[in-house]
């Protein structure tokens, strides 16, 4: 039945990696592109990411932990073209930002500055993914103010 409806185990595979980037990415471009500055946006967007990883726990992880050489051609694909158009969401609020001059100037390389960004959420949805036990704030309040201490630094006094 997989192989009548999808092509083969890889093809089902390569869909579900493709859907689940659809979701994250929809979400992310909503607050992208709102009417708020830069900053704000950025903000948002993520957020938008953040609150994505603790909603779907198990899509996020299953993106996010295992290492793609192994995959097969088709889902490595839509790790390069789906995933790649996630983290771009960051970049360009990233490239507004620093062509309007809101980032410090060590901050002023954007592809870098959301690397970083894109690197420090990703590790604090993993680690509340992963550290059981741990007196952690609730997730809600930790999130933000990861993101605002990671704003704020980057933001242009």
């Amino acid at each position: 039945m997989i192989s009548y409806l999808f092509g083969g185990k890889d093809q089902l595979l390569a869909r579900l990696v493709e859907n689940t980037f659809e979701k994250l990415e929809a979400r992310m471009a909503r607050h992208a592109a709102g009417e708020e500055d830069a900053l704000s946006r950025l903000r948002q967007t993520l957020d938008a990411y953040v609150q994505f990883g603790f909603q779907h726990p198990h899509e996020y992880l299953f993106l996010f932990t295992h290492a793609q050489q192994g995959l097969a051609p088709d889902v490595r694909s839509v790790f390069e073209t789906r995933g790649t158009a996630c983290f771009q969401r960051i970049q360009v609020l990233c490239e507004e930002c620093s062509a309007k001059g809101l980032l410090r100037k060590e901050f002023s390389d954007p592809g870098q500055t959301a690397q970083a960004l894109w690197a420090s959420v990703h590790g604090l949805i993993h680690l509340l993914h992963s550290a059981e036990g741990f007196p952690f704030a609730s997730r809600a309040r930790l999130a933000r103010q990861q993101v605002g201490i990671l704003l704020a630094g980057i933001r242009k006094l």
